[in-house]
């Protein structure tokens, strides 16, 4: 089997290893300036605030600590982009983007409480006071890390699709393709330690010679989550297993003429795959990896897809390495995706979530509420989406098989069945 090359996305990765090691100056929000790693951690002072509604400070205090994590991040390596227009000697345009590199590595609240009412010079304000919360937030610019901080050590419900391939005749020598390839997915995405997956058993037809893609039909991809209760969708393709003789080989023109059979001895094989996100109907990932092998690359049916006898095949061991290439990427791809889920049913001061214990969640979690605000936005027969804004926030009290039970700590709306739960 020909050497497999290294693939242009971990010479990427490699690239940022040997850049996180390059010393960085920036400069502090009392604007002197410091040297450190692009590794280390920087620990700021922030306050944040929010303005409460009668009687609702639980939810005006959940705002403040998001106001005050927005601000942190801003207090280190902040990137300042200016746009600037000058006609006849006028200014014409001039606007500046803050954007900052760093991410929230954790927090603590250290006070907390209504705002003086008094200002600076001793004026009573006018208007109601804010609700603040002081904190103490450490940031990093680690590449590993994610983000957003809530949210990100729950696992993602995945189900994984029966593998799909345009041109089966090409696998005429393997046997147990298909749900061999599916099985082997289960088998390496758990050994990778994400336990938060299923399998969907329906099968999917095609039609022969078309291009295989993803359907983002709104309602098999609803049917997909309330089947599933999966958040994400990974579909397979193989697009490609052919394999060749070389006609022109003096081995194979003697069997040729003694009518002795002429196996393969070349085989091209292309693998693609594809994330689906089932709560807002997108794609959100797509990845293709293929090799060329060449060799004894016939397969034959006594050895099954997923068997040691299969893997022991060069044909077997392009397979064994473009599986854990796969694996690999869709749980590096998953590892900072938003948790999200559903609330699917109201029972008196409780409400049911689509969510198990799998995805990490334990009781006394604290989650966010999106409402959705209106129908779904439609043009031209198409849904283009919904508008949700936050709503409460929940704390878990049970924890079954397959939901969790919760009960709201802060709200400032309805809270009602197919709204949006996330960590934060």
């Amino acid at each position: 089997m020909n050497t497999i090359p290294t693939s242009i996305k971990a010479l990427v990765k490699q690239t940022h290893k040997l850049l996180v090691i390059v010393s960085l100056v920036v400069f502090s929000s009392s604007g002197f300036a410091a040297v450190k790693t692009a590794s280390s951690e920087v620990c700021v002072e922030v306050i944040g605030s929010a303005l409460p509604s009668e009687s609702n400070i639980s939810f005006a205090r959940q705002m403040a600590i998001r106001d005050g994590l927005r601000q942190a991040s801003m207090k280190n390596n902040v990137k300042v982009k200016v746009d600037q227009s000058v006609e006849n000697y006028e200014l014409k345009l001039d606007s500046a983007r803050f954007s900052s590199q760093s991410k929230v590595k954790s927090f603590v609240v250290l006070d907390e409480g209504y705002e003086d009412a008094e200002d600076i010079y001793g004026q009573t304000k006018k208007g109601p006071l804010n609700y603040q919360v002081t904190m103490k937030v450490c940031l990093t610019e680690a590449i590993e890390a994610c983000e957003t901080i809530l949210g990100n050590s729950y696992q993602a419900r995945l189900a994984i699709a029966p593998v799909v391939m345009p041109h089966p005749d090409q696998a005429r020598d393997i046997s147990n393709l298909l749900i061999g390839y599916q099985q082997e997915l289960d088998r390496r995405i758990n050994n990778k330690n994400y336990k938060n997956f299923t399998l969907v058993n329906e099968l999917i037809d095609l039609q022969p010679n078309q291009m295989v893609s993803p359907n983002l039909d709104s309602e098999q991809l609803s049917t997909f989550r309330d089947k599933t209760g999966a958040q994400f969708l990974l579909l397979t393709v193989i697009r490609s297993l052919s394999s060749h003789a070389d006609r022109g080989s003096f081995k194979n023109s003697v069997k040729r003429f003694y009518n002795l059979e002429v196996k393969p001895d070349s085989r091209h094989i292309e693998i693609d795959w594809y994330l689906v996100d089932l709560i807002n109907k997108k794609q959100i990932h797509q990845a293709r990896a293929g090799f060329d092998v060449e060799g004894d690359v016939f397969v034959g049916r006594d050895r099954p897809f997923g068997s040691n006898g299969f893997f022991s095949t060069n044909t077997g061991k392009v397979f064994h390495a473009l599986l854990n290439q796969q694996v690999t990427d869709v749980i590096e791809s998953l590892r900072c995706k938003t948790f999200q889920s559903e609330i699917i049913d109201k029972r008196g001061g409780d409400y049911i979530i689509y969510l198990n214990a799998d995805s990490g969640a334990k009781v006394g979690d604290d989650l966010a509420v999106y409402h959705r605000t209106g129908t779904p936005v439609r043009h031209n027969g198409i849904e283009l989406g919904s508008d949700y804004q936050p709503g409460a926030f929940l704390k878990i009290k049970r924890i079954a098989q397959r939901f969790a039970v919760a009960e709201i700590t802060a709200n400032k709306g309805t809270v009602q069945v197919g709204d949006i739960v996330q960590a934060w």
